[in-house]
């Protein structure tokens, strides 16, 4: 069965690692075509990486609790926060994905007035980080409803009276 103890153990913590690698890989290089200096805009240097750094370790720190909880509800309401994080990590991600080059956070970020940067027409190419970060915040929305799935097939541990 595909909603197995394992399965969402795996898929929730390659989403995680995927988020947190993300979260400190370039997610923008920006530079002026003349110049062969180009500054690299880490996931982390911006909230957004932060928040997504913040994300992948709740992920982790969910998984493990899973295995640890003791009844099936508190499985289940575990498996939740891998979902909802994910979303959530994904969702940043993918809205930098959309609007990255032109955000105000990257031009805060260099330090460089607006007017002084398009002057020189500088550019901006996106990195991988962002793409890690959307596709790690659907392996943990993934893990987290197979999680859940596991928990909710899960039978109740049985207490045994043994003295």
């Amino acid at each position: 069965m595909l909603a197995s103890r394992g399965a969402g153990f795996a898929v929730t913590s390659v989403g995680a690692l995927l988020m947190g690698i993300g979260a400190t890989a370039t997610w923008i290089t920006v530079g002026i075509p003349i110049e062969p200096a180009h500054t690299a805009i880490r996931g982390t240097d911006l909230t957004d990486g932060l928040v997504v750094l913040l994300c992948a370790i709740l992920t982790l720190a969910a998984v493990v609790a899973t295995r640890i909880a003791r009844s099936r509800s508190a499985r289940q309401a575990l498996g939740v926060l891998p979902a909802i994080a994910g979303l959530v990590a994904g969702a940043i991600g993918a809205a930098f994905l959309v609007g990255g080059r032109d955000r105000e956070a990257v031009i805060r970020a260099l330090g460089i007035p607006r007017d002084v940067w398009l002057q020189f027409g500088a550019f901006r190419n996106l990195g991988p980080g962002a793409y890690l970060v959307v596709i790690g915040g659907l392996m943990g929305m993934l893990g987290g409803v197979l999680t859940m799935a596991w928990a909710h097939n899960e039978p109740e541990p049985q207490d045994s009276d043994i003295a």
